[in-house]
């Protein structure tokens, strides 16, 4: 019946556990079988997360009971063992879960007594993260690999990908190709999508990479490096152009290998995108909140390169370390360690971000709070398809990443006014003063033209039902109440002389960036023309310097030594203008 009709309403963020951070690091092996020594609810739980997330993976259990866990279960445990057996696994791997932890089970004497030659036991630490449980799975690891052979040649291990990292398998398959372009080769991913044979000659590689180093691998690493003498690299992040050229430059740097032709075609690449799409004139205007609770290497890496690159807005980042958070502040408006709902909705309706990068949680979180514009990131995602074509890291992932958030953000504003930039300010529902409407108005001449109408939009529905709440006209005082709540801070100072002079005078429209920069201040690197310069004042100020730039490659790679009108009027069609 309608009546019994009940919203879907979240009561907490799941925060995954070191038994699940360990589960999901074991069974990413291919050939190798997981048993979760644990009782039944515990053992369904990730059998579904299994199913979800359409994983090709094989998780037994115990299912233990009450009376198994307060009587001890290494009967049971056997028994499973046996049956895994004649499975055929190359190795078996037993994870117990924080009931077992508690009766302390001999589980490494049931091992021994069944005598399967590799077979790894992780405990992982009662009330620990999914970081503690990927490194304690990852460390123990280390006792069935080999060390007799001899070291590959300019060859590494990737370090961190597991089941349950978002977009693992797109980012290694980025990074693969990149190093495949310097003459590197991977010889061990651990541990998604690795045999035990590859997992077992992992001492082989000349170096070890940690790619989500914000999240696991780093103890394994320095593990590694103790026991066998195996460097590694944590402290570069291929995210971004520039950052992803760096982390290529230091691993040839390494191996005493050339990357210059590579990384100089990987970033000319990259100028071609940013030329054909004029993506900048888009993404300067943007600002964005990265929700990324159980990724933090894609938090940092992700805001660093939207500031530094894309110029886009990090109004807001949430994280689940502390280490992450404080590397994040650097770049980020304001930034949030394992929030709740609540303090996550809040920070959503504070920060007014025109795109959400997060997970299952942020989705509802921004719909309840009325966000459109929304990026799947970060798990839960609840059924998300992910294939190896769309990484967040590499050259590839940066490109995907802009793609990504200027689609989403352009289809939103589409569908929003479905092609009308304007419309009337009041629907008729609500009264509305003439000075409010005048102030609206106002406002909304100084906030950029591609995002005007969605935030005219959100405005105009906040103040409406605000006077509805209060019972009045939509006033002045409330559309100065809503603009100072619901818009970025960059807009705020800008709207201050609407309200100061209370709709007596209306100011003119502010420019897109506060500061003029006179042609004359620019870098040339190439003579220019009267008559070319001054096309130059066509160009918005903040994106002049940009101009010059592009306007000689263009030059240069057409074997022009100086910038004539007719040359800059060339390299306008070409980029469609």
């Amino acid at each position: 019946m309608a009546g019994d009709a009940k919203d879907f309403r979240m009561q907490e963020i799941h925060t995954p556990s070191a038994f699940e951070g360990a589960l999901w690091a074991a069974m990413g092996i291919t050939d190798a079988r997981t048993i979760f020594h644990a009782p039944p609810g515990c053992s369904i739980n990730q059998h579904v997360n299994v199913l979800v997330n359409d994983w090709t993976a094989e998780l037994y259990s115990t299912n233990l009971s009450y009376a198994d866990v307060m009587q001890g279960a290494e009967d049971k445990l056997e028994e499973v063992v046996h049956k895994v057996i004649k499975k055929d696994p190359t190795a078996i791997i037993v994870i117990t879960a924080p009931s077992v932890e508690v009766t302390q089970d001999d589980v490494e004497g049931v091992a021994n007594k069944v005598g399967f030659q590799n077979t790894v036991i992780v405990r992982p630490p009662i009330g620990g993260t999914a970081t503690d449980g990927k490194d304690a799975a990852l460390l123990k690891l280390l006792d069935i690999m080999q060390t007799e052979a001899d070291t590959l040649p300019n060859s590494v291990n990737l370090i961190g990908p597991t089941y349950s990292t978002f977009n693992w398998m797109a980012d290694v398959c980025e990074l693969k190709r990149m190093l495949a372009g310097i003459g590197v080769t991977v010889n061990t991913v651990m541990t998604a999508g690795a045999t035990i044979e590859e997992i077992q000659r992992a001492p082989r590689a000349g170096l070890n990479v940690c790619m989500y180093p914000f999240d696991c691998g780093v103890e394994v690493a320095k593990e590694m490096e103790k026991r066998f003498g195996m460097p590694y690299m944590d402290d570069i992040l291929p995210i971004g152009f520039e950052s992803s050229a760096r982390w290529l430059e230091k691993i040839a740097g390494f191996f005493s290998l050339s990357d210059t032709a590579f990384v100089r075609e990987e970033m000319q690449s990259a100028i071609n995108f940013a030329r054909s799409n004029m993506f900048f004139t888009v993404t300067f205007e943007m600002s964005a909140a990265l929700s990324f609770d159980n990724n933090n290497t894609y938090a940092v890496g992700i805001s660093e390169f939207f500031a530094a690159e894309a110029g886009v807005t990090n109004v807001l980042c949430s994280v689940s370390s502390d280490q992450a958070a404080e590397r994040v502040k650097e770049v980020c408006g304001r930034v949030l360690v394992s929030p709740t709902i609540e303090e996550k909705g809040e920070a959503f309706v504070a920060t007014a971000p025109m795109a959400i990068f997060g997970n299952f949680y942020d989705k509802k979180i921004s719909m309840d709070q009325g966000f459109q514009n929304f990026i799947f990131a970060d798990i839960p995602t609840i059924g998300y398809l992910s294939t190896e074509n769309c990484p967040f890291m590499g050259f590839r992932g940066a490109k995907y990443l802009i793609q990504s958030l200027v689609n989403e953000v352009y289809m939103g504003i589409f569908l929003e006014t479905k092609g009308e930039m304007t419309g009337p300010i009041s629907t008729g529902a609500v009264p509305w003063d003439i000075a409010a409407e005048e102030a609206l108005m106002k406002v909304s001449e100084m906030i950029p033209h591609f995002v005007r109408s969605t935030a005219v939009k959100k405005l105009h529905q906040v103040a409406e039902q605000t006077a509805k709440e209060r019972g009045s006209n939509v006033t002045v005082g409330i559309i100065q109440e809503v603009s100072d709540k619901y818009t970025p801070t960059k807009f705020k100072a800008k709207f201050s002389a609407v309200f100061e002079d209370n709709g007596e005078s209306s100011p003119e429209p502010a420019a897109e960036d506060d500061e003029e920069i006179p042609v004359d201040s620019l870098a040339f690197g190439m003579p220019w023309e009267d008559d070319a310069k001054q096309m130059l004042e066509l160009v918005p100020s903040p994106f002049r310097q940009a101009a010059v730039s592009g306007t000689e490659d263009y030059a240069r790679d057409h074997g022009y030594e100086k910038i004539t009108g007719s040359i800059v009027e060339a390299f306008r069609k070409e980029l469609g203008m």
